[in-house]
């Protein structure tokens, strides 16, 4: 394994995801996690963009979530779509709700509906509810049985008008001299960490997103603060909270008093920019408490909160369907190897996907790509070997995790994703590609759940030796739903 020496001494092992240590300390001897300008907190809003964009262009990855370009024609019809939805389903409601949810807009289909996968179970047990739902690439999935939703699309649209009147017609001036301001505050640490890491950047890219993230802010705040003010919750849950929205709202929140609630929906770990965080520092954009799958997640990073903040409580669709998928369904005749896939790391990992299909039995192993649904879109033109090779390719929503899970007798991922740990409920037997492992799945390994593998010859032996034990893991805390619920009953009567 090859090694790159930082400037401050730092060993960076290539091939594994950056260490966060020297960012954190980089970004606090500069003060960047409490300076702002006029109010907006540059620096703590796209740090997460920031370190993944270094990530990309240290060890070559792509982006976590990719988009096709769109024709004329596709970017006109998606602009009539945020219209449509704005005037559609935009509309503040009146009367008060209990309680705000923030859901993922990146919904399943399940049965005959798309779901929220992380909040629509726990909006059925609370009437009063109000969901909100940003769009997904200038969509959102429907039908949906979602009670009392609210999509944000014109905020949105307001947001992008304010800034692009900004950019090009009366604020000319105004946008440079703020793009030069920032490039003058963020210039030097970012060289600094550049050289700790031994990475190569330009800083056009966070410097554009900083820019408009300035005046999108501005407009976000105003429409997120009369939504609060009309409805006037008791309680916020929000899911991915590290996006801006969910950031714009809890610092809102603060103002109002009103608890917020992040739940988990994926790996949090201690080299994921979003809940790693300088000692003894309080964040005003993240929310108030966490809610994470088991206690294995409650020390897996440096969260900038109170422990006792931090609760476990499950994750309650995956107790729910799992159970239901696992009744009804048996193995297939071949033994499936599904492989779990993510866009940073899906041509090294689709490429092993492809070699295995080739020196293993087709007779005995039957095996199934399940792509991220940030890769559907444009996978063939990215992943030419794998469209050709004759390995089944999931690329929908459509089809059910879990339902492959079920048939399936082993699993092959790594980078972070949290369908590894899903598929380990289902008893999977587990492989993990070491180059790009994060500790987490690394702790996998250690403790005998998991068999780390180098390349498609190493996997091929390793699963016909078969000596790998499958099992349930213990990595996700029992009913969920019902703690979840009271969890959140007792933080509103605590409030």
């Amino acid at each position: 394994m090859l090694w790159k020496i930082g400037g401050n001494g730092t060993r960076q092992k290539k091939g594994i995801k950056m260490n966060l240590d020297a960012f954190l300390e980089i970004e606090s001897k500069y003060g960047l996690i409490e300076d702002q300008i006029n109010g907006f907190h540059y620096w703590i809003y796209f740090r997460h963009v920031l370190h993944n964009e270094l990530e990309a262009a240290r060890a070559g990855h792509g982006e976590a979530h990719v988009r096709a370009a769109l024709s004329s024609w596709q970017q006109l019809k998606a602009r009539i779509g945020t219209l449509w939805y704005s005037v559609r389903y935009s509309r503040i409601p009146k009367g008060k709700h209990e309680i705000l949810i923030f859901n993922h807009e990146r919904r399943v289909w399940k049965e005959d509906s798309y779901e929220c996968i992380y909040t629509d179970l726990i909006a059925e047990e609370y009437e009063n509810s109000l969901v909100l739902e940003r769009p997904y690439h200038q969509k959102h999935f429907r039908p949906v049985k979602t009670r009392n939703l609210m999509y944000t699309d014109y905020i949105e649209a307001v947001a992008m008008i304010y800034f692009y009147t900004k950019l090009y017609l009366c604020g000319k001036g105004e946008v440079k001299s703020l793009r030069g301001e920032i490039k003058e505050r963020i210039q030097l640490p970012i060289e600094e960490i550049c050289g700790t890491y031994g990475l190569s950047y330009t800083m056009d890219s966070i410097l554009d997103k900083m820019v408009s993230g300035y005046y999108i802010y501005q407009i976000k705040k105003k429409a997120f603060k009369r939504l609060l003010e009309r409805i006037n919750p008791r309680v916020i849950l929000e899911v991915v909270g590290y996006h801006m929205d969910c950031m714009v709202m809890n610092e809102l929140a603060l103002r109002f008093r009103i608890p917020t609630i992040e739940l988990q929906h994926g790996m949090t770990g201690r080299v994921h920019t979003a809940y790693n965080y300088p000692k003894d520092i309080e964040i005003e954009q993240f929310p108030q408490y966490l809610f994470v799958f088991s206690s294995f997640w409650m020390e897996a990073a440096r969260f900038p909160i109170p422990k006792e903040r931090i609760r476990e409580v499950g994750f309650p669709y995956l107790e729910k369907y799992a159970r239901e998928v696992s009744r009804k369904t048996e193995k297939a005749d071949k033994a499936i190897i599904i492989f779990i896939s993510q866009s940073p790391i899906g041509i090294m990992l689709s490429d092993i996907a492809v070699r295995l299909q080739g020196i293993i039995s087709q007779e005995k192993y039957k095996i199934i790509y399940k792509l991220h649904p940030g890769e559907y879109e444009g996978w063939r033109e990215r992943y030419p070997a794998l469209a050709g090779s004759g390995v089944c390719v999931v690329d929908n929503n459509h089809t059910d995790l879990y339902e492959l899970f079920a048939v399936s007798s082993y699993q092959v991922g790594t980078f972070g994703s949290t369908a590894t740990f899903e598929g380990l409920w289902f008893g999977l037997k587990t492989f993990i590609w070491k180059p790009e492992a994060t500790p987490e799945l690394e702790l996998l390994c250690e403790k005998g759940i998991a068999s780390f593998f180098m390349d498609a010859q190493e996997l091929c032996r390793l699963i016909q030796e078969d000596n790998v034990s499958g099992g349930k893991s213990v990595f996700w805390k029992e009913n969920a739903l019902e703690t979840m619920k009271r969890e959140i009953d007792e933080i509103m009567a605590y409030q």
